[in-house]
């Protein structure tokens, strides 16, 4: 979401937030694979190393099922 968002952002204070947000998933994602495969060498899911990033609203229709609360989508940038 926030390497699709990325480019849609503005204002650099934003975007240096968004930054901060992503490397901290990123090393949360690192320790529940640890969790999951303690033994396991290192697995690169992605040919190139780098997230696709999507546009908000393909964001939002793949969160969509664990979305509890109605979100009005209708002002999303379409890129």
């Amino acid at each position: 979401a926030y390497n699709g968002a990325g480019p849609l952002l503005t204002n650099p204070d934003f975007l240096v937030v968004a930054g901060k947000i992503v490397s901290v998933e990123a090393r949360h994602a690192e320790a529940i694979y640890d969790l999951i495969a303690p033994n396991d060498a290192f697995v690169d899911f992605i040919d190139d190393g780098l997230d696709e990033a999507l546009p908000p609203m393909q964001v939002l229709q793949m969160a969509a099922p664990f979305i509890v609360t109605e979100i009005d989508a209708s002002n999303l940038p379409k890129a």
